[in-house]
Parts: structure tokens; sequence; C-alpha cells
């Protein structure tokens, strides 16, 4: 059953997926030290205005009903609201890889940096597999940016956080966070902003949406919970941002299979999130020590990849008959079609990204200066402070 006003649909998961944005600001501000948490908070609302500013006057509001697949006269009416939806999503891959280098990217670098990522990166991977472009032809399934998204802020994110390098006295410091009441309340934000991808922006029919809905919430539910088990096991004592982290990467494993898998299906790959991000954060970053400064390659990567695949493993036709069966359900060719849209999103991604980085760098630095950041980038960029 298809929407009855796709207009209002996407008035209603536009501004359910807004919240991602302040969700990230928050989520990541109570992470850092206390020295740059305006700072880090700028940057995701930051991102939000340039994409909204650049999707529209490059002209590619106009053609946002094909890239989200738009059919419907009504949709195709709408492609301003679309451009918007599309910003907002572009926006929360621009808020992610900022997460990466926060603590010691230049403002100036980052804001040029976005304008192009936008355009090179998050563009054509939106296209190629929600409009129609050749991994969609190839039968890729991404219901709500498992690799729009995720997989390309995740890689881009770690290429960005070993380009420009660590922060002054990473791995001898003490860089905890400063207000995790904040951070949780960032990622109660981000839980509810992720409905508003249930809406595949305004043409899954209501069944698929309904079962996006379910989708979402139970993979971060399970994720939440595995993710505070591997703590419990590994350190004797689970942490509240240990459980919060978890809930966040069932949400990223989802976010590709959310529209196309059953409740048990989203189960299993909300324990597979938490477990796979978990080690991704706690024994793979520390042994190849880079400093990602919020693991957002270990959340966003590893969380995306894993659902890109699980898709092509718990997709099922019974759930949406607009996809697709996937391996369990006998049709191995949809496992195949997930892989290389994963592995193609890595290789792109981590391409433009090296590229971006290393001709920017030619026009100015990419990081402040080691008395800026010593003394906090909240006074050193905006001169101003968090607490008084």
């Amino acid at each position: 059953m298809a929407h009855s006003d796709p207009i209002l649909w996407l008035l209603v998961a536009g501004t359910f997926t807004f919240l991602t944005i302040p969700g990230v600001a928050l989520f990541y501000g109570g992470m850092v030290r206390k020295k740059n948490a305006l700072n880090t908070m700028a940057l995701p609302l930051l991102a939000l205005g340039l994409a909204s500013i650049g999707w529209l006057s490059a002209g590619l509001g106009l053609e946002a009903s094909r890239i989200v697949g738009v059919v419907t006269d009504a949709e195709r009416n709408s492609g301003p609201l679309l451009s918007i939806f599309s910003a907002e999503a572009g926006a929360l891959a621009l808020a992610l890889v900022a997460g990466a280098v926060v603590e010691r990217v230049r403002l100036p670098f980052f804001l040029l940096f976005s304008v192009f990522w936008i355009a090179l990166v998050y563009g054509p991977l939106a296209y190629w597999l929600w409009g129609g472009g050749w991994l969609a032809n190839l039968g890729s399934l991404d219901f709500a940016g498992g690799a729009v998204i995720h997989i390309s802020a995740g890689v881009a994110a770690l290429v960005a956080a070993v380009l420009i390098g660590p922060r002054k006295g990473f791995g001898r410091a003490d860089m905890m966070p400063h207000d995790l009441p904040l951070s949780i309340c960032g990622a109660g934000f981000l839980w509810v902003g992720w409905w508003g991808f249930a809406a595949k922006p305004g043409v899954a029919t209501v069944t698929a949406v309904t079962s996006a809905f379910v989708a979402i919430h139970l993979a971060a539910a399970s994720a939440a919970l595995a993710w505070t088990a591997a703590e419990w096991l590994q350190r004797d004592k689970p942490t509240v941002l240990g459980t919060v982290s978890g809930a966040v990467a069932g949400l990223v494993a989802i976010a590709p299979a959310a529209g196309y898998v059953g409740p048990l299906s989203a189960l299993v790959i909300g324990i597979g999130a938490g477990g796979f991000c978990y080690m991704a954060v706690n024994f793979v970053k520390p042994i190849l020590g880079y400093d990602d400064s919020l693991d957002v390659f270990g959340m966003h990567g590893v969380g995306g990849t894993w659902g890109m695949v699980s898709t092509g493993l718990f997709a099922s036709t019974a759930v949406n008959p607009d996809g697709s069966d996937g391996l369990f359900y006998g049709y191995p060719y949809q496992f195949f079609a997930q892989v290389v849209a994963a592995a193609v999103t890595w290789v792109y991604a981590g391409a433009m990204t090296v590229l971006l980085i290393k001709v920017l760098q030619r026009l100015m630095s990419p990081r402040a200066d080691q008395e800026a950041e010593v003394l906090g980038l909240d006074l050193s960029q905006h001169g101003e402070k968090a607490y008084s």
C-alpha cells in the first residue's frame, strides 16, 4: 500500500531525519574535552548548512526525485523538499567524518573539504545506489544509507584521521569525555531521528516503512545489549558510553537492511553490530594506532559494512516485495551484489578522500597549530567557551 500523501510523508520523515544532526552534535560534543566542545558541536551544524545550500544551488535539488527513485507526479512536485531530505543525509555523513578529526582540524579546511566531498563522494554514491545508477541496476540494496552514508563516512574518516595526524598528546594525555549525559541525549536524538530514514524518503510503502521502523528499533536495542555484554565480560563493569555506542552501532548496521528484513533478522544484525563494532573500537584501533577521535571508522565504517553484507544474507521479499531475497532465503546473487556495493564504496570514498585532502593541503593547513590545540579550538577557532 502506497502513501496517500507522499509530500506530507516527506515532511514528517524530513523532520525526524533533521534530528540526527543535533543528535550527532550532542553525541560527539559530550565525548570530547570541554575546551573543544563548541567546535565539535558546530561542525555538524555547519555541515547541514553547506549540504543544504550546496545540494540545491548546484542544481541537484532539481534531480532529487531521480536520485531517490521517485516516480509519481506528486513526488516529482516535491523536488525542493526532496533536496532538503537528501541534504540532511549528506550533512549526516559529513558530520560523521568530522568526528574522526575533531580537536585538531581547522575550521576553514573542514568547510572547504565539505563542499568538495559532498559533490564528489556523497553525490555520486547517492546516485549509484538510490537514483537508478549502476549499483542499483546491479541489484544492490541500501534502504537508508549503509553504504551511501555510513561506509563512505567511515572510510573517509579513517583516511582523514591518518592524513591529518593524531591529536597532540594522543596516547599520553587524558582525553576522556567531559559530559557523558550530553552524549546520552545525543544518542536519544539519533535513535528517534533514525526513524525518519524509514520513509526511504517518501517512496517506500506503508508496509515497508512499518517493517523498517520495527527493525531500526530492535537492531539498536539488541546492539546496545550486545556491546554492554561484551564490555561487561572484558572489563567487569559495563559503561553507559558503551551502551549508547552499541545502540548507535545498531542504528548504523540496520540502515541498509531496515526495509527488507524481519524482526528476528534485525535482532541478529544488531547483535552482530554490537560485537563487530566493539572489537573494531577496542582491539583493532589500538593495534593499528590511528587517532580516530570519536571512533567513526569503528562504528560507521565497520557497522555499515556489516549492514550491507547482512542485507545480502537476511533480505526477504516476504517483508518487502519491492526488495529481494538474500542468501539465507535462496538467492545467493543478492549477497554478491551487496558485497560489490560495499567494496566499491570503500574504494571510491577512500580514494577520493585521499585525493581531496592531498590537493587541499596544498592550499591550506588542515590542522590547528600546537598553541591553538593546547588552548582548545573553542577559543582559538571561535573565540568562545562552552563553560565559564
